[in-house]
C-alpha cells in the first residue's frame, strides 16, 4: 500500500519536483526499500527500471510479511492458552 500511495503523491506533485525532507523520511519508514529507485536514476520508463520498481516492492513485501509474522510470534508466545 505504501508504494501505491507513493507514487499517486509524486503523480499529484511532480515526479521531478523537490520533496520536503520530512516527507522523504516518511517515505524510508513507510517503504523501507525505497532507496532502490535510485538506480532509476536517468532510465525512466524503460524494462530495467520498471524491473527496479518491481524488487524493490517486492522487498518490502518480504520485510512487512517477516515483521508481521514476527509480531505474530510474539503475541502467540505470549498470550495464555485457550484451553
Amino acid at each position: 500500500m505504501g508504494p501505491i500511495v507513493w507514487f499517486l503523491v509524486l503523480k499529484t506533485i511532480g515526479a521531478n519536483a523537490l520533496l520536503p525532507f520530512w516527507l522523504e523520511r516518511v517515505m524510508v519508514v513507510v517503504w523501507p526499500s525505497s532507496f532502490w529507485l535510485m538506480a532509476t536514476d536517468g532510465i525512466e520508463g524503460t524494462p530495467t527500471a520498471y524491473m527496479f520498481i518491481v524488487l524493490s516492492v517486492g522487498a518490502n513485501v518480504v520485510l512487512y510479511v517477516l515483521l508481521g509474522s514476527a509480531v505474530w510470534w510474539v503475541k502467540h508466545f505470549f498470550s495464555p492458552s485457550k484451553r
